[in-house]
């Protein structure tokens, strides 16, 4: 049994007291905390995982560690008003049983494929031909299926947001200020380190910030800015 102490959790600081403080932060992973912040403005929720295994093994700075439970705090209360809303529930079950499924069928066709080609095992064949069929199309559905579903659920987390903006307006506020000192923390960085800011391009799904420039808005498929950091001569 280890003997190794846990690391204490921290508590998140009362919002109005909390000023966020990124300046222990390293360049990668200030631009990918900054494109969670942007994204979850417009409702666009990541999974936070890597944030917390970061956290949890001590690979950012205390100061940050300090602050985390309160930035995620605010970020839970966000990805929160998707599940009661009428639909989303049911949507996002039926998925997961496609998927379920899908996954399901590949365990058994691929042990059998493997018995039939190790031990000639020839009479499984009659059976592996529509079992694969089947995968194939259960793995291309569930595809579909999925990309649809997390559109169709988008939207109605979006449009129930916009037609009520007092539910988030606080929130969004707040996550605004936040990227907007990650983007002067970014800049800093780069001036200090002499990097290259078109080497360093990141997705933005808002754009009404101070020292960015947009290099494509979205378009087709693509549904988030491509923009560049404007990094002013050395300090």
């Amino acid at each position: 049994m280890s003997n190794r102490p846990k690391r204490r959790t921290e508590e998140p600081t009362p919002s109005g007291d909390f000023v966020f403080n990124p300046s222990d932060l390293e360049l990668r992973f200030s631009r990918n905390l900054l494109t969670v912040l942007d994204g979850y403005r417009i409702q666009r929720t990541y999974d936070l995982g890597f944030i917390d295994k970061a956290v949890g093994k001590g690979e950012v700075p205390r100061s940050f560690i300090k602050q985390w439970p309160t930035i995620r705090n605010l970020l839970h209360r966000l990805a929160a008003i998707g599940p009661d809303l009428p639909g989303v529930e049911s949507s996002m079950n039926r998925k997961q049983y496609l998927s379920f499924a899908s996954m399901a069928t590949l365990t058994i066709v691929a042990p059998m494929i493997l018995l039939t080609w190790v031990f000639k095992w020839d009479f499984l064949i009659g059976y592996i031909v529509p079992l694969t069929v089947l995968a194939i199309g259960l793995v291309l559905i569930n595809w579909l299926v999925s990309a649809w579903v997390n559109r169709s659920v988008a939207w109605t987390i979006y449009n129930y947001v916009e037609a009520n903006p007092n539910l988030v307006e606080t929130e969004r506020a707040q996550l605004k200020i936040w990227v907007q000192t990650l983007i002067d923390h970014i800049e800093r960085l780069m001036r200090k380190t002499g990097a290259d800011p078109d080497k360093f391009p990141t997705k933005f799904f808002n754009d009404d910030y101070r020292g960015i420039e947009v290099l494509k808005v979205p378009a087709g498929l693509r549904k988030h800015y491509t923009v560049r950091f404007k990094v002013a001569g050395p300090d």
